[in-house]
């Protein structure tokens, strides 16, 4: 998993400032409306717009959650004008206007709405106790949010409808959760006054234990809650707050936090526990927690009494308030949690699970605060076993909860009972744990097999390792198997049955302890941790700091998640920082470690990890070690295994580069590949797979250590290494694996690679080459490498035979990863066969590219590649026979193949190849049909993907033509004019590509601007319009100029698709562009507008350009820039344009022609003032243009009587925009044209004088 490259915390930072200054300038006239005679804001608004509220909350607000400390200096501005406004609205009487329908309650909001809104959205950014202290807390304020909400209430519980002129909220008058979270969190703060609340309450105290009373004004108000005992003399404040609180603790949102802290608030004020409110809120909170038969509870309602008990439980940390109580609710609570399923609902809910363990983690921190006796002891040792069952709990929440409150308590406990917590952790996690070991010698510490370990329950109990370290629980002298346990945590994984990840929290808790040990202890404590019992070769004798650093470094180079990796990274540079001078090259290897350099996985891999390998050869041994485990050849991402398969080959190479024996090296990690290989399933595709792609970079490797060594020492190394090549070889042609197209990949790497190693036993005193240096040599040099090879030995013979047979299996698959190694392979084939087994293959694999496939077999993609890679070496060969076969065989395809996807794959194989470079003349005309596939099936425009082969293949030409000039210049004419249709057309990824051919044909500097432009910017399709007039181009181009029609002709085609049918933003780039650029001259105007008139002819019969091009032409006419333009033929235009919409079925060109029709019968009105037409233009052009006109009013008549109801519809409304102004057209209105009589449509042609065309 790799995390972004532009992380959103620094592009926030950049932008923040205008997002604060927006925030702040539309604060103030959303809230207030504006008075211009006092110069500043007046009255609170009423109503404000829905979309201001989500423009606020979405686009300036919520960005800020990544960042929430950018707010702080902003929030004592911002806060109090939202409190206050809300309790003006409030103070103010019948301040709504009336909202009557539907439409307007959609587009306005109430004001306390948005203000909620707007305030809660504060609190999801920094948290509702940073926001509340902004919120009034003059007590005045009490009754007034209690009223409002109490009324929000009686209007849902009444059922009301509010009248235009008697609500302040929506026809249902009910509020938003936001507006009771909001106020019932601002009652909690208000709660916090110094004043006894008789002293605060406006009504008289309600006496005695009855359940109604009556408000001012004398309705009734309902205090009946099930359970709860009222105590004697309680303010009506408090009987009025009560109830309404605990309605809300049983809600399912936000507002049951609000409603406990209020509760708890209320119950924890002294005058309040003097009349017994504390005492009758914790019976009724143990009442209710109790399931009856009488009344099903839902979930939501446990949870919020288990909160309000945890609430006034953590109140009293400091006083002695609920000691009375504790046992009472322990005992409750517990008896529910042991009760399992048959508590229910309570037990279902993983909120209510760890709410209990907050609720019993804060009584027996309660108990612990005194002297114990025996009954306490009984409570925390219960207490102590329940949290350790809980943390194999199956919800991550509720494993957090109780590894903190282990922590927590076990802090609390003495010495002793607080060591037995830690070794129960640690004893727990031994279990299930099996030890393996794979050799005889008795030195060999036993590894950890952890495959039959709970995953979920190995994540608590690293949880509350971690949480005692960060609160220094644990002695200093239990540290060594705790240690151990982090270090197995770190490199934890388990997989379920989907094949998904459920070690990633482990590793992740791990890190955390990892960091709280590097920041709680000493160095002098770290350092006299024995390590005997669990370190390596590689980090034998080293202290634990070095032990654990060199962990880490794995982590943070090699671990899938991205936020392990910058974990790990984050745990290095604590224990670094906070030990120094413990850690080798402690520093540089933070430096190098990087918390942004471990981001991206791929980075991690190579780079960071090659660059703490050069700091010491223990990191990088560690990384080897982990890149042949799960996190490098046995990730379940290919992309990942290929990365950790370079990985593999870099580092080695590099601790070759820095060992005296580098050979010995080099044997060293094959031989580690080779016994992982011969240890796999045959199941274990992927880890194979992974494997092949590490031995081949180990082989590239064998070149740079070649001239260090001795001979003999190499020698044996590539006979070894030829020898598990034609294993591996055979393995594959002999058996069947379950995903073959993985292995066909990595073994044709392999092949590839092998190419030093074959190179060493045939070809005594050369210099050794990798493989994947082959494709950029030249013909000759491939040539020479041939004559090079001596005799072939008997293995060469069989490891040649094995390549060709397999080869044979692998060229036939699609992928394209496969088809490029496969056919660089073929070129390692070519130089080790001889002539006649050269032959053979050539002809073989040109035959199956003649042949034409069935539709249930494989395409033949890669015998394209395959051929198109060894033409340079058939062609320097003097094999003429060969290189026309491979020729013929390609075109013939071309030709008897119509399928977009074999077209791709020639293409494909063409593209940067010797054999289109040589061949120029033959291969032109394949690539202009190829840029010119626009074939559509149900798939889409599948010849998309041929247009873009064909793209790339002229690109690659156009960058390595030879001199010859004649050769270039016939090239480049004959493909430019397509290009740049194709750097026109809609599809952005066509488009984009095409802007890189045609960037090829530049000069230098105007390339780079070419190349800067975005594809589908107003400038870019400027720059294609300008190319005609500008000296920009190649000089083998500039013949394409002579011919100004057919510039114009062809890249108005392409200009077009993109100023219609492309996507909004592309459409409007487009279109502004062509008015940019008419707007310059006249000569431009009428470049464009004739180019489109001849497109019209040019097209017909194909709706891909001809249908854009009318929609173009009306658009133009609709901006003024079509009738001022000279030279076109109107009444020509307009037969054009009945030519395009005779006899069709398409209903948008139908609709394309009206519009243009309308355009021309609209010329007259258009026409600018200015010079006379007929002195301008001549007589003859005016005379054409009426007869244009009429033409165009004929044809909408004609149109007019259509069958079709939606064609005759939009007529209608083009006649409406012209005869506007004319009384006749009043008889437009009040019909239903599609269903007229054909009678009444002929009495409108003829009241409009159109009835020529009746």
């Amino acid at each position: 998993m790799d995390a972004p490259e532009d992380d959103l915390d620094i592009k926030l930072q950049k932008i923040s400032g205008d997002l604060i200054a927006d925030f702040d300038k539309s604060l103030l006239p959303f809230l207030r409306k504006q008075n211009a005679a006092k110069k500043g804001a007046g009255t609170v608004r009423s109503r404000v717009r829905a979309r201001e509220t989500e423009r606020l909350v979405s686009s300036l607000l919520d960005p800020f959650q990544e960042l929430p400390q950018l707010l702080d200096p902003h929030l004592p501005k911002w806060l109090p004008a939202l409190g206050d406004a809300f309790l003006e609205y409030h103070l103010l009487a019948n301040n709504t206007p009336p909202v009557h329908t539907e439409q307007q309650q959609q587009l306005l909001v109430p004001l306390p709405r948005a203000i909620c809104r707007l305030l809660y959205t504060f609190c999801k950014i920094r948290g509702e106790k940073v926001v509340v202290r902004f919120l009034s807390n003059e007590a005045r304020y009490l009754e007034l949010l209690l009223t409002a909400l109490e009324d929000a209430e009686k209007r849902v519980a009444a059922g009301e409808q509010l009248s235009g002129d008697g609500g302040s909220y929506s026809s249902s008058g009910a509020w938003t959760w936001e507006e009771r979270y909001i106020v019932l969190l601002w009652l909690s703060h208000l709660m916090l006054a110094p004043f006894d609340l008789s002293t605060m309450s406006s009504q008289e105290e309600m006496e005695g234990e009855g359940e109604e009373g009556a408000d001012e004004t004398g309705a009734r108000v309902t205090r009946a809650v099930p359970g709860l005992r009222w105590p004697a003399g309680l303010p009506s404040i408090a009987t009025r707050i009560v109830p309404l609180a605990i309605k809300y603790l049983a809600a399912p949102g936000k507002e049951r936090d609000a409603s406990k802290a209020l509760l708890v608030r209320l119950a924890m004020r002294r005058d309040m526990q003097q009349l017994g409110v504390l005492d009758a809120l914790v019976h009724w909170a143990l009442e209710a927690l109790r399931p009856g038969d009488a009344v099903e509870r839902t979930p939501y309602h446990y949870i919020g009494v288990l909160s309000f008990l945890a609430g006034v439980l953590a109140s009293s940390a400091d006083t002695s308030d609920m000691d009375r109580y504790l046992t009472t609710i322990f005992h409750c609570v517990h008896s529910v949690a042991s009760e399992g399923n048959n508590a229910g609902s309570m037990m279902a809910s993983a909120l209510a699970r760890k709410t209990m363990i907050k609720v019993i983690r804060s009584v027996a921190v309660l108990i612990l605060r005194n002297q114990q006796d025996m009954e306490g002891m009984e409570i925390v040792e219960t207490t102590i076993g329940f949290l350790l069952e809980s943390l194999a709990d199956n919800d991550t929440p509720v494993r957090f909860a109780a590894s903190k409150a282990l922590s927590v308590i076990t802090l609390r406990l003495d010495q002793d009972m607080a060591s037995q917590v830690v070794e129960a952790v640690l004893e727990s996690l031994n279990r299930n744990v099996l030890r393996t070991k794979k050799t005889a010698d008795a030195t060999v510490v036993a590894k950890k097999d952890l495959s039959m370990v709970d995953p979920l329950e190995w994540h608590g109990l690293m949880l509350t390792l971690s949480h005692l370290l960060y609160r220094r629980s644990p002695p200093a002298d239990n540290l060594a198997d705790i240690v151990q346990a982090l270090l197995m945590g770190l490199s934890f994984e388990r997989r379920s049955t989907s094949g998904s990840s459920t070690g990633s929290n482990v590793r992740d808790a791990a890190c955390f302890g990892i960091w709280a040990l590097a920041r709680r202890y000493t160095t002098a404590e770290l350092l006299t941790v024995p390590t005997s019992s669990f370190t390596t070769e590689t980090t034998a004798g080293a202290s634990i700091l070095q032990v654990i650093a060199t962990h880490l470094v794995a982590a943070a180079c090699l671990d899938p998640s991205g936020n392990i990796r910058r974990g790990s990274s984050a745990a290095l540079q604590e224990l670094i920082g906070r030990h120094p001078d413990t850690v080798e090259e402690g520093i540089f290897v933070v430096q190098t470690v990087d918390y942004h350099a471990v981001a991206l996985r791929a980075r991690a891999m190579q780079d960071v990890a090659l660059g703490v390998t050069k700091l010491s050869r223990q990191y990088g041994e560690a990384v080897l070690d982990g890149l042949l485990g799960w996190r490098g050849v046995g990730d379940v991402d290919t992309a990942s295994r290929r990365a950790a398969g370079i990985s593999y080959g870099m580092i080695t190479a590099e601790l070759s580069a820095t060992d005296p024996n580098p050979i010995h090296r080099l044997m060293q990690s094959t031989s580690l590949v080779l016994s992982h290989l011969r240890s796999l399933e045959t199941r274990q595709v992927e880890e194979r797979h992974g494997l092949f792609f590490s031995l081949a970079a180990v082989l590239d490797a064998l070149p740079a250590a070649a001239g260090r060594q001795e001979s003999t020492l190499f020698d044996g190394l590539a006979q070894r290494s030829l020898d598990a090549l034609i294993e591996i070889l055979t393995d594959c042609n002999t058996k069947t694996y379950r995903k073959p197209e993985l292995l066909a990949e990595a073994a044709s790497r392999l092949i590839i690679s092998s190419y030093p190693v074959l190179q060493a036993v045939t070809s005594a005193g050369s210099i050794l080459m990798p493989g994947h240096s082959l494709r950029s040599r030249s013909g000759d040099e491939l040539a020479k490498m041939v004559e090079s090879v001596g005799a072939r030995s008997e293995k060469l013979s069989a490891f040649v035979a094995l390549v060709s047979s397999n080869l044979q299996k692998w060229l036939v698959w699609p992928e394209i990863d496969i088809i490029n190694a496969a056919s660089e392979a073929a070129v390692v084939l070519m130089i080790f066969c001889t002539n006649a087994e050269r032959d053979e293959a050539i002809r073989g694999w040109a035959d199956a590219a003649r042949a034409r496939q069935s539709s249930k077999t494989r395409t033949t993609s890669g015998h394209f590649s395959a051929l198109a890679a060894v033409y340079p070496l058939a062609s320097t060969l003097a094999l003429e026979q060969d290189k026309t076969l491979i020729c013929d065989a390609i075109t013939e395809r071309w030709r008897n193949d119509t399928s977009t996807d074999t077209r791709a794959c020639i293409l494909q194989s063409l593209a940067g190849s010797d054999v289109l470079r040589q061949n120029v003349r033959l291969f032109s005309d394949l690539l202009g049909e190829g840029l010119d596939d626009y074939t559509t099936t149900a798939r889409g425009d599948v010849g998309s993907h041929v247009r873009f082969a064909a793209l790339r293949a002229t690109r690659s030409l156009w960058e390595r033509l030879d001199d010859d000039l004649d050769t270039r210049t016939q090239i480049m004419s004959t493909l430019f004019l397509r290009i740049l249709r194709l750097a026109a057309e809609k599809l952005d990824r066509v488009r984009a590509e095409a802007q890189a051919a045609l960037a090829a044909v530049l000069k230098p500097a105007q390339a780079a601007i070419l190349r800067k432009l975005t594809f589908s910017s107003t400038a870019y399709f400027v720059y294609l319009l300008d190319l005609l007039d500008q000296d920009w181009l190649h000089p083998a181009v500039s013949e394409v100029k002579g011919d100004v029609g057919k510039w114009m002709d062809a890249l108005m085609a392409g200009i077009v698709s993109s100023a219609d049918t492309g996507n909004e933003e592309l459409v409007i780039a487009t279109r502004a562009a062509l008015c940019a650029f008419c707007e310059r001259s006249s000569a431009a105007r009428d470049a464009v507008c004739t180019s489109l008139v001849r497109n019209l002819k040019a097209w017909q019969g194909t709706d891909r350009v001809l249908v854009p091009t009318l929609e173009v032409l009306a658009f133009l006419f609709h901006v003024g820039v079509f009738a001022d333009c000279c030279g076109v033929n109107y009444k020509n235009l307009c037969l054009q344009v009945q030519k395009a919409c005779y006899k069709t079925g398409n209903v948008r060109k139908i609709e394309a022609c009206i519009r243009v029709y309308g355009a021309v019968a609209d010329l007259n009105r258009n026409a600018k003032p200015g010079p006379d037409a007929a002195a301008v233009s001549g007589g003859d052009d005016l005379l054409k243009k009426q007869e244009g006109i009429r033409e165009a009013r004929t044809r909408l008549g004609a149109l007019l009587f259509h069958p079709w109801p939606r064609v005759r519809s939009t007529v209608v409304d083009e006649l409406w925009v012209l005869h506007r102004d004319d009384p006749v057209a009043q008889a437009l209105k009040s019909v239903h044209w599609g269903k007229a009589e054909k009678a009444k449509i002929k009495a409108v042609v003829e009241a409009l004088g159109l009835a020529s065309a009746g």
